[in-house]
């Protein structure tokens, strides 16, 4: 994975860790616009039990996934073409947790 620090105008930096097939599949612009939305708009999708907050943009049939956990001060920004809300959810836990 590939990460990178975002310093807005706010007291706030953010870290994003970008997945190597979200970095394939998607331009610069797209996921630069999707990271903006998430952080303009908020989560689309919170998860009661882990505090993960998780949104979805589709372009054209992909979709990319970013989320965030709130104990990190980050984001993450992944496709994957066979996994779900629900699994990414799950691995996103595994990999936080081990």
């Amino acid at each position: 994975m590939v990460g990178f620090v975002v310093a807005s105008g706010r007291k706030e930096t953010m870290s994003v860790v970008v997945d190597p097939s979200a970095r394939e599949t998607f331009t610069p612009r797209e996921l630069t616009d999707a990271f903006e939305e998430f952080k303009d708009r908020g989560p689309q999708y919170l998860d009661a039990e882990t505090y993960i907050k998780m949104s979805a943009y589709q372009f054209g049939e992909r979709v990319l996934i970013v989320y965030e956990e709130s104990e990190a001060a980050g984001v993450v920004i992944l496709y994957s073409p066979n996994l779900g809300v629900g699994e990414v959810l799950r691995k996103s836990e595994s990999i936080h947790s081990g």
